[in-house]
């Protein structure tokens, strides 16, 4: 809160630094990877959903773009956002993380604040969100900053997230979001990643 201010109530230490990065996903079809080792195929993690909705000029009480691209990806993986153990979501600042838990469906509008200050979303919580830390821990590599987030979630489906792994987590949501349109971003994606092997 003492730090520079950059635009009320937002200080340097909760906005993101841009930087540079890299990453990078294999991505094969159920029958190729029932031809790989079995080595290979314990690894695997399956996209249950993938989503991708662009932005507009709404009026204040529609629906945020996260919010549609949530939706759809749960209909499309057929779960609701209960079943979701662990999430990464695009915190270019502090704010977004109490933001999208909200528009993710992982508390009631409105109830973001208090449900992130209660631990809910921390490490042991309800919905752990941003294990890796997020975009203001790590950084925001801009165009790797989506498949940093499926990095970190794919290792916590494999269990090879040291310290910060989210026990038993089967089922993951990553929530990504770029550029500008009107109030929110122009394009949204949400993920639903899950370990079936």
């Amino acid at each position: 809160m003492e730090d520079r201010l950059i635009s009320w109530p937002l200080t340097r230490s909760m906005c993101a630094p841009i930087g540079d990065g890299a990453a990078a996903a294999l991505l094969c079809s159920d029958e190729f990877l029932k031809e790989l080792p079995s080595s290979v195929q314990s690894r695997a993690v399956k996209i249950r959903a993938s989503t991708l909705t662009s932005g507009k000029v709404r009026d204040y009480d529609e629906p945020s773009l996260s919010k549609v691209a949530a939706d759809r990806a749960y209909a499309m993986a057929g779960v609701k956002a209960s079943d979701v153990d662990v999430a990464e979501v695009h915190d270019a600042t502090s704010f977004c993380e109490i933001y999208q838990a909200e528009m993710l469906g992982f508390c009631p509008v409105g109830e973001g604040g208090p449900f992130v200050e209660s631990g809910a979303t921390s490490l042991g919580g309800q919905i752990p969100i941003n294990t890796s830390g997020g975009l203001v821990s790590k950084g925001h590599p801009i165009g790797a900053t989506g498949l940093s987030m499926i990095y970190e979630l794919v290792n916590q489906l494999r269990g090879n997230a040291g310290r910060r792994q989210v026990k038993g987590a089967r089922l993951a949501l990553q929530e990504n979001g770029g550029g500008l349109a009107s109030l929110e971003e122009a394009v949204c994606s949400v993920v639903i990643l899950e370990k079936d092997r």
